[in-house]
């Protein structure tokens, strides 16, 4: 077949693709639903066998994760199914039925020139109509990438918006004397560390165009705030006045808030880090006010205070100046995060000796328990904000779990060999 045939075939496969696209398998914000179950064979190659097996295990393990599908096991595919080819002339669907398969992922790859091409299809066994027709390319050693690249597009094929196979997260790892903040995938591979100072380096957040990384560290000593600048490896802010500085959070491309508790005062500021004295008085006075964060249209902060006596969670709107308490349940309630489309808070709440992870409507109605005993904490939303990461430690370590938004489908995802605390994903 010409190259050219080739490229009027592939457009028109993708074409086809695209509005299968407007049919959504999933209704993943209803308040119950049937995970589908899809089939994925060994990927089809001339390569060495062991990748070919190595993508769709990772494939099978992204789709799994993600919280929304059944994942055949391969003792289920007889020699028969795993003996077909790709293409939808060349495939049984009513085999696959049989054994349950509803969805069923195809693939075939080759290595070229220090690339693998990766070729794949989605369908739909009841009718064998295609779902999803993918052509992608990668440097050989990021095969991995490609897989959660797959991932990301079927899920966005079956629910309607795209997955987070593909996310980076950022996170506080170490051990009690030293902590340092570390950048690593998802599925816990290609971890780097991003500080080294030998000391406690805490509360992390990057920037939304992914170009800033704000922290606070006792690197010189004392708890002082920073912000550094990817692109030239750069310190370009510093607060090393003194007292406690912690608890950062983005609202805009270039500006922050953080807080600063010194004697009986507290002060919450925002900062455009691009601007030489930018810094604002957002909030002060005696006490706690510590944990700002923004709502995504900006006109809302959610911060922790104790101006109650015990720390409870509480709301300023920003063009009327009022302040409401939004938790009163608890003793203890802290670490707030708002989900990116504005209408869930996540945090955490003490409830009978243990520290819960919790998600509240914006006006503090609506409370629910998601997690069930131990130390959890940090929770923070995907982008999509359709999941939510934090740390658990439920012994003698802490760890970063993986869940959806109602608490369902919990994961733990292991980087390194010591505590795993303060994760966010990145921009």
């Amino acid at each position: 077949m010409t190259k050219l045939k080739w490229l009027i075939i592939f457009i028109f496969l993708i074409a086809i693709a695209s509005t299968a696209h407007a049919k959504v398998y999933l209704d993943i914000y209803g308040k119950t639903f049937k995970k589908i179950t899809i089939g994925v064979p060994h990927f089809k190659s001339e390569s060495i066998d062991r990748l070919r097996m190595d993508m769709s295990d990772i494939l099978n393990k992204d789709l799994d994760l993600s919280g929304f599908f059944i994942t055949a096991p391969n003792s289920l595919i007889d020699r028969e199914l795993s003996d077909e080819g790709v293409e939808k002339r060349e495939i049984k669907f009513g085999n696959w039925r049989s054994i349950g398969i509803e969805l069923l992922c195809k693939a075939r790859f080759q290595e070229k020139e220090g690339s693998i091409i990766l070729e794949a299809y989605l369908y739909d066994t009841l009718d064998g109509s295609l779902l999803l027709a993918k052509k992608d390319r990668a440097k050989s050693e990021e095969w991995r990438r490609l897989v959660h690249r797959l991932a990301d597009d079927i899920i966005l094929t079956v629910t309607g918006e795209k997955g987070i196979m593909g996310s980076r997260i950022i996170f506080v790892g170490g051990s009690r004397r030293h902590k340092d903040i570390y950048i690593a995938d998802l599925d816990g591979y290609n971890v780097k560390m991003l500080t080294n100072y030998r000391s406690i380096t805490l509360s992390p957040s990057v920037s939304p165009n992914g170009r800033y990384l704000a922290y606070t560290s006792y690197k010189e000593g004392n708890p002082n705030f920073f912000v550094m600048d990817f692109e030239r490896n750069t310190e370009i802010y510093a607060d090393r006045e003194g007292g406690m500085k912690i608890g950062t959070a983005w609202t805009g491309k270039t500006t922050l808030g953080y807080s600063h508790t010194s004697g009986r005062y507290s002060t919450i500021y925002t900062l455009d880090v691009e601007k030489k004295d930018s810094r604002k008085v957002i909030l002060r006075d005696e006490g706690i006010f510590i944990s700002p964060v923004f709502s995504p249209d900006g006109t809302k902060m959610v911060f922790v205070s104790d101006m109650y006596g015990t720390p409870q969670i509480f709301m300023k709107d920003f063009s009327s100046g009022e302040i409401k308490r939004l938790t009163y349940f608890g003793s203890y309630n802290t670490a707030p995060c708002f989900s990116p489309k504005g209408d869930l808070i996540v945090f955490v709440s003490k409830i009978e000796g243990s520290f819960e992870i919790c998600t509240m409507n914006p006006d503090g109605s609506n409370q629910r328990v998601l997690t069930n005993g131990g130390i959890n904490d940090s929770p923070h939303f995907s982008p999509c904000g359709r999941y939510i990461i934090y740390s658990s430690n439920k012994g003698n370590r802490y760890n970063i779990y993986l869940m959806l938004y109602n608490g369902d489908n919990k994961r733990m995802i292991k980087f390194i060999d010591g505590d795993e605390e303060q994760p966010r994903f990145m921009p």
